[in-house]
C-alpha cells in the first residue's frame, strides 16, 4: 500500500511509472513517464518527479523539488534524445532543488546514494555525483561536472560545466570554481585558488590514517607551494614512493594536466601562485 497523504490534494502518478513498496506521497506530489521509484523513498508536497528518472530505496524528497527535468542545454532536442536520470539510494533532497536529466553522448545524469543536498542546490545535465557528497544551500553544479565521493560544496559555490571535483575536497562558501580541484583539497572562496588540505574533513571521516593525512599534506606542499612551476614539481614528487592517498593526489593531476578536448580545464593552483606574487599565502593545512 502507498500512503497518499492528503486525499483532498491529489496525487499524479503516470501509469507506465513502477512506485515501489511502502512509497509515501505529500500532497500535489507528482510521478511522470517513464519513473521507477524505489522502496520506502518519501516524496514531499508539491514534489516533481518529471520523466524517464530511476530513484533508490529510502530516499526523502522535500517540499518543491523538481527531479529529473529537461536538460538546460540549447541543443536539447526531446525529439532525438529524452535523457534519464539515475539516482541511488538513502539521499537527502531538501526544498526547491533541481536535478536535470542527462542526454546525448554524455550519458545519463547520476547521483549516488547516502548524499545531502540543501534547499536551493542545482545538480545539471550529464553531470556525475559520488556517494557521501553534501552541496550546501544555492550551490550549483554546471553540466558535464564529476563530483568525487565526500566532496563538501558550501553554500553559493559554483562549478564551471566539464570540471571534476576531487574526492574529500571542500569548496568554500561562494568559491566559484572553472577549473579540476584535486581530491582532499580545499577551494578558497575567491575560487580557483586552492588553499590548503581539508585535514579537518578527512579526520572525521574515519577513513585516514594520521600518515596518510600527513603524506596528503606534503605531497601538496611540495607541488603547489613548491618555488619550481607545478609541471615540474609534479614531476620530482611523482618519483617518490607515496602511500595510497597522495599517490592518488599525485595522479589527479596529472591526468588533469593531460587532458585533452572539451574537459582541459586545467588545475586548480595552490599558494605557490600567491608566494610568486609576494602574498602570503592562505594555507589551512
Amino acid at each position: 500500500m502507498h500512503d497518499f497523504s492528503d486525499a483532498a490534494v491529489p496525487v499524479a502518478i503516470h501509469p507506465s511509472s513502477e512506485i515501489g513498496e511502502g512509497v509515501t506521497f505529500g500532497p500535489g506530489a507528482v510521478v511522470g513517464p517513464n519513473c521507477r521509484i524505489g522502496d520506502r523513498t518519501r516524496l514531499g508536497s508539491n514534489v516533481i518527479i518529471v520523466q524517464d528518472t530511476t530513484i533508490g530505496a529510502d530516499n526523502e524528497f522535500h517540499a518543491g523539488a523538481v527531479i529529473g527535468g529537461d536538460p538546460q542545454d540549447r541543443a536539447y532536442d526531446e525529439n532525438v534524445d529524452r535523457g534519464e536520470l539515475i539516482i541511488g539510494d538513502r539521499n537527502v533532497v531538501r526544498e526547491f532543488v533541481t536535478i536535470h536529466r542527462g542526454a546525448g553522448e554524455g550519458g545519463p545524469t547520476r547521483v549516488g546514494s547516502d548524499g545531502y543536498f540543501m534547499a536551493n542546490a542545482h545538480i545539471g545535465h550529464n553531470s556525475i555525483v559520488g556517494d557521501h557528497v553534501t552541496m550546501t544551500n544555492c550551490s550549483v553544479l554546471g553540466g558535464h561536472v564529476r563530483v568525487g565521493e565526500s566532496a563538501v560544496l558550501s553554500a553559493y559555490s559554483g562549478v564551471h560545466q566539464f570540471c571534476e571535483i576531487g574526492e574529500y575536497a571542500l569548496l568554500q562558501a561562494s568559491a566559484i570554481v572553472s577549473q579540476h580541484v584535486p581530491p582532499y583539497c580545499l577551494v578558497h572562496r575567491g575560487g580557483n585558488q586552492l588553499s590548503g588540505i581539508n585535514a579537518v574533513g578527512l579526520r572525521r571521516s574515519g577513513k585516514f590514517t594520521r600518515q596518510e593525512i600527513s603524506d596528503v599534506r606534503e605531497a601538496y606542499r611540495l607541488i603547489f607551494r613548491s618555488s619550481s612551476v607545478p609541471s615540474t614539481a609534479l614531476r620530482r614528487v611523482s618519483a617518490r614512493e607515496w602511500s595510497t592517498c597522495a599517490r592518488r593526489l599525485i595522479e589527479f593531476i596529472e591526468h588533469s594536466m593531460s587532458i585533452k578536448g572539451r574537459r582541459a580545464r586545467g588545475i586548480c593552483t595552490g599558494a605557490a601562485r600567491s608566494i610568486r606574487a609576494g602574498r602570503p599565502a592562505d594555507d589551512l593545512v
